[in-house]
């Protein structure tokens, strides 16, 4: 059985765990947060979550984990066959990522925990996001998935960055992300239906509801 090692308020952890469901993988959740110490490192070389353990070993970086997991049950593909667009996917994933949910974590900080936020890092931060917007805009079609008429790996991905960036780029900037990506919001509500996703979503509202408890 696949262990899966994180905690429930990450996002890249929901992404691993609400594909795990429904590929229908039988799976084990194990609660670690991320520790760059031993013996963690031999699970995940970065100490980040969330990584699987399957009978070959340990995997981390989300990517890495979604597209192993994909080629185990090719059932019901989440991946396209076709190599273009495959690399087509891949290429719309790494844009989410780097320009839209690596540059609002820069300054989540003062969205979710209360911090302080550094003006000059928010000043850097909302051009590249306007761009990484803009090119989203050009590669996703939401039609209605992300891109076309059937849910994909990338749905899952790019669902759970949006989660957080969508709110931090309203309170940091007063932007709503939607209003730069047209379908962008429709888009969320139909992943929102999804039951494992909405599965996922509520054990998450529920974890962060109990550390904000205290």
């Amino acid at each position: 059985m696949i262990k899966l090692y994180g905690f429930s308020i990450s996002n890249y952890h929901a992404m691993v765990k609400v594909f795990l469901l429904e590929k229908g993988f039988d799976f084990e959740e194990v609660h670690i947060e991320p520790t760059y110490s031993e013996p963690f490192l031999e699970l995940s070389p970065m100490g980040k979550v969330p990584c699987i353990e399957v009978d070959e070993g340990y995997l981390s970086e989300t990517t890495a984990i979604l597209g192993f997991l994909e080629s185990c049950v090719p059932e019901g593909p989440m991946i396209d066959q076709d190599s273009f667009r495959r690399a087509q996917m891949a290429q719309l994933i790494k844009t989410i990522e780097l320009y839209i949910g690596i540059e609002s974590a820069r300054v989540m900080g003062y969205v979710f925990f209360g911090r302080e936020l550094n003006q000059a890092v928010a000043d850097e931060v909302k051009p590249t996001m306007v761009k990484g917007a803009a090119a989203v805009q050009r590669l996703a079609s939401f039609s209605p998935y992300i891109m076309g008429d059937q849910v994909c790996m990338a749905d899952f991905f790019a669902y759970y960055i949006f989660l957080l960036a969508r709110p931090v780029a309203k309170k940091v900037w007063g932007w709503d992300l939607a209003d730069d990506i047209a379908g962008l919001d429709g888009w969320m509500t139909l992943m929102a239906q999804r039951p494992m996703v909405k599965l996922v979503d509520d054990e998450r509202k529920l974890a962060i509801k109990k550390m904000m408890a205290g």
